[in-house]
């Protein structure tokens, strides 16, 4: 029997410990209340980490976007919207809206989450009740194919980072939004004090654990008022590539 779901729809007030120097949350902290409101609108739906824990699975996050425009200070309550949008192949789409305290949008964003074995560690499909779990006939608030990434060419910026124990989830790998911190951290102190990030676009591709150290780079793609970067964040035992992102900035 299809199941119909409905839009999640949840509040946060902005705490002191979610907010930059300027009194603003950050993009970390709207990523984290995005990843939470979906966690809590799966439960709701019988798919959450913990529900499907028992069938040997988890969800992953395998791309983001979010456009930002304009962030909430502290001790406003904003409300996070959220909705799945539909199964394309092994990747499930969710959408997100963001409601100021005025009630109107200040940042949405789309997301592709793919169903993870635990046991052999790589993706399947969906199960049939997550497949019979039927969305809201709404449109994508982001219309995004999720293409390739263009990677650095050249490093314009570099930083080095060593996992924490803090940094991990609750499948024992690093938060994904620590690779957005990452990412973000590794430009110029300058650049972040003086302009506010608009859009951020990720893949995330490999996990990292504890005890690993991982590299930030990132390129200059445009200069003027408006900054755009592309990031890749790499193991660095391997070398490998875990997250690559897309970021642009308008100034403050």
């Amino acid at each position: 029997m299809l199941a119909a779901a409905d839009a999640w729809i949840e509040a946060f007030r902005i705490r002191a410990y979610e907010v930059d120097p300027t009194g603003v949350a950050s993009i970390q902290t709207l990523c984290n209340f995005l990843q939470e409101a979906a966690g809590n609108h799966a439960r709701s739906l019988g798919v959450s980490v913990d529900q499907l824990a028992g069938d040997n699975l988890t969800w992953v996050l395998s791309r983001l976007h979010v456009q930002v425009s304009s962030y909430p200070r502290w001790r406003e309550t904003i409300q996070v919207e959220t909705w799945p949008s539909g199964i394309e192949g092994l990747y499930g789409t969710r959408e997100f809206r963001v409601l100021g305290a005025d009630d109107q949008p200040i940042a949405l964003g789309t997301s592709a989450w793919l169903m993870f074995d635990l046991t052999r560690r790589r993706p399947v499909r969906m199960p049939d009740y997550v497949n019979e779990i039927i969305g809201p006939d709404r449109p994508r608030t982001i219309q995004d194919s999720f293409p390739k990434l263009e990677v650095p060419g050249r490093v314009d910026h570099s930083r080095r980072f060593s996992v924490r124990y803090s940094d991990l989830d609750v499948n024992q790998h690093v938060n994904n939004v620590r690779y957005i911190e990452w990412a973000v951290e590794t430009l110029p102190l300058d650049i972040i004090e003086s302009h506010s990030l608009s859009s951020i676009e990720v893949i995330f591709r490999a996990e990292t654990s504890y005890g690993d150290s991982v590299v930030g780079e990132a390129e200059k793609a445009s200069s003027g008022d408006d900054l755009a970067f592309f990031h890749r964040v790499l193991r660095e035992g391997d070398n490998r590539e875990v997250a690559i992102v897309h970021t642009r900035w308008r100034p403050a």
